[in-house]
């Protein structure tokens, strides 16, 4: 499959070729690396996929959402630990 191009499992697919690897937990990283290996020695599980613009765009503000959560995420979870520091400095240690 060229570079580029979207894939997307075959829908009745994924579950079972996920059986096929080690684990119980479903995790977006272990995701990837089923969706991953089953591109490079089962292609015909795949089906590609052309994105329309509309699409592209929608993923595009989604992307910016989550970026935006994540960046308020962090920034929400510094203030908390610069306020527990200032109030209890002994705090900081723990943080290491």
């Amino acid at each position: 499959m060229p570079m580029g191009v979207a894939a997307a499992l075959v829908r009745s697919r994924p579950r079972r070729i996920a059986d096929l690897y080690p684990g119980e937990a479903k995790t977006d990283a272990r995701d990837a690396a089923v969706i991953a290996d089953a591109a490079r020695t089962m292609p015909h599980t795949l089906r590609s996929l052309e994105p329309t613009d509309e699409i592209t765009a929608e993923l595009t503000v989604l992307v910016g959402f989550d970026q935006d959560l994540a960046a308020e995420a962090t920034r929400t979870s510094d203030r908390i630990r610069g306020l527990l520091t200032q109030f209890h400095p002994s705090l900081e240690r723990v943080r290491s």
